[in-house]
Order: structure tokens, then C-alpha cells, then sequence
């Protein structure tokens, strides 16, 4: 099977994210910084030939996909699998509010009361990702998510879980994760970067395609 090239791409600041209140699954729409946020990373993945790009059907998502797949030409394909994780009565609780209120243990991450434990997030989103890659054989896919899911995705492909990947932080919004796969193992060959937050990408600075290597970080 030819590889596969999956570009993780998180959406642009919400209402939630910038409130620093977690959203989980609940609608919480992009902050017009999200909107500047999600053409800023459209324009620096408008060199990378996507044949395709899927998002979770949440609207934070789903608008940053947008943005990326005009720059394209193709439509944006929903996947509801992609979603984040269902932190159940976490919804709408600052991360204070949250360290407060529940014990989480010697892990962070097990079981978030009331909604999903991290072996059902894994489960759903690892078979979306499998559907993508098994229908896609050699393309370039562009896979809009969330921060949690992305990070067990991540996980997942390394090894690690049930531990979490903690040396680089996936909260920056549109950071980007490139992974590459045969459709039976995965390769991580970057991990929630985002150069192109710092300033508006030249063309020079622009992510590069895949198999091209210029320095850069994606």
C-alpha cells in the first residue's frame, strides 16, 4: 500500500478556549481570533496538495476546515468520530473549576466523570483515521480535530498509552501534526507545531509539501 500522509490540524481559538473553560463536544463556536487563526493556517498549508479534508462535525472544526479545503478546492468531509472528547460534567468548568471538583488520581486521564474514558476516545478516533487512510492509499489527507483527540491519536501511533505524550503541548490552536502511514504502522514526523502563529507566512516560510525538507518544522 502506498503511504498515506494525514496532516492533524487543531481548529482556531473558540468561544471555550478563550473563556479557558473546557468544551468537549458542546458546539463552542471560533472567536474571530479563531477566524483570523484558521486562514492563517490555511495559507500556510495552500502548498500542500491535499487530495482530501475531513473534520469533526463540530463547527470550530469544521469552519477551520473550510478555510483550508477553499484553498484546495475540494469539499470538507464530516466525520463525527473525529470529535473531541465527551468530558461529560466537565462541560462548560474552568480548569480550576475542574481541578477543584474531581480527584483525578495519580493520571490525569482515565474516565472523565460522566462522559469518556480515554480507550473509548482512542477506539473511535484510531478507526476514523483507519477508514481515511484504507480509502485513501497514497494521498494527502487533512484531518481538522481537537486538541485532546489529536493527542491520543498521537500517543496511540508512538506507543505510549496509557500514557499521555507530554513533551511538546498540543494546546496551540491550528498547531499542525504530520504522520505518514502504510495503513499498518504510523510514523510521527512532527508534533503540534505552529511557526506560522508567529507572523503571516511568506512563501518562502510556507509548510513545504510532503517530501520536501527545507529546514522547517512541518
Amino acid at each position: 500500500m502506498s503511504e498515506t500522509t494525514l496532516y492533524l490540524v487543531r481548529h482556531g481559538e473558540s468561544e471555550a478556549n478563550a473563556a479557558k473553560r473546557y468544551a468537549g463536544q458542546s458546539d463552542s463556536p471560533l472567536t474571530e481570533r479563531g477566524r483570523r487563526q484558521a486562514e492563517t493556517v490555511a495559507e500556510a498549508l495552500a502548498r500542500v496538495p491535499f487530495d482530501r479534508v475531513v473534520s469533526s462535525d463540530l463547527s470550530r472544526a469544521h469552519d477551520t476546515a473550510e478555510a483550508i479545503a477553499r484553498r484546495h478546492g475540494v469539499p470538507v468531509e464530516t466525520i463525527t468520530a473525529l470529535r473531541e472528547i465527551d468530558v461529560g460534567e466537565a462541560a462548560g468548568l474552568s480548569i480550576e473549576d475542574t481541578r477543584e471538583r474531581f480527584d483525578w488520581g495519580p493520571r490525569r486521564f482515565v474516565q472523565w466523570p460522566g462522559g469518556e474514558s480515554l480507550e473509548a476516545v482512542r477506539d473511535r478516533a484510531v478507526a476514523a483515521i483507519e477508514q481515511v487512510v484504507s480509502a485513501s492509499p497514497g494521498a494527502t489527507v487533512c484531518v481538522v480535530g481537537h486538541g485532546g483527540v489529536t493527542r491520543i491519536l498521537v500517543s496511540h501511533f508512538l506507543g505510549l498509552l496509557p500514557e499521555l505524550y507530554r513533551h511538546h503541548s498540543p494546546t496551540e490552536n491550528t498547531n499542525v501534526t504530520v504522520v505518514r502511514t502504510d495503513g499498518r504502522t504510523y510514523r510521527v514526523e512532527s508534533l503540534f507545531e505552529a511557526p506560522h502563529l508567529e507572523r503571516p507566512p511568506s512563501p518562502e516560510e510556507r509548510m513545504p509539501e510532503p517530501g520536501v525538507t527545507d529546514g522547517g518544522a512541518i
